[in-house]
């Protein structure tokens, strides 16, 4: 997670808007933005009850990730890992004023870590394996 909210400030780095690397603007602003991501997303993601009020609709909150990752209910929902406002803008936003009944995905998941790793790989594989086949089968 803290190297996907660091790599997020690659282009404001490289395009100069952080000042120059030397500068103690340079350095202080990517590492408190990194520190910063790193722990609002530790936030959203533990299981609390916490709601923002108000400003839920500007910055992510737990009820946020929790319908991002609920099982019955609207699903698809809640992409943007920090601003709700970019949900609302292309029509993806789901936050009533309760909390979801459960969470998870509808298909078998398997039981070791490796495993887990590796399951969308083989789902993939399966799904190109099947296009492959449906696409050299003559008609």
């Amino acid at each position: 997670m803290a190297f996907g909210h660091f790599c997020g400030l690659v282009p404001i780095d490289v395009r100069g808007l952080l000042g120059h690397p030397d500068s103690a603007n340079g350095r202080v602003v990517p590492v408190l933005a990194a520190v910063f991501g790193t722990v609002w997303g530790f936030f959203i993601h533990a299981n609390i009850g916490w709601r923002l009020g108000p400003i839920e609709w500007l910055i992510a909150s737990p009820a946020f990730r929790h319908w991002h990752h609920t099982r019955s209910g609207p699903i698809d929902r809640n992409f943007s890992s920090t601003f709700p406002w970019l949900d609302r803008a292309f029509g993806t936003l789901y936050l009533p004023s309760h909390w979801p009944e459960d969470y998870g995905v509808a298909s078998a998941v398997p039981s070791t870590f490796a495993g887990q790793l590796l399951h969308p790989l083989r789902q993939t594989a399966a799904e190109l394996a099947a296009d492959s086949a449906r696409l050299t089968t003559p008609p």
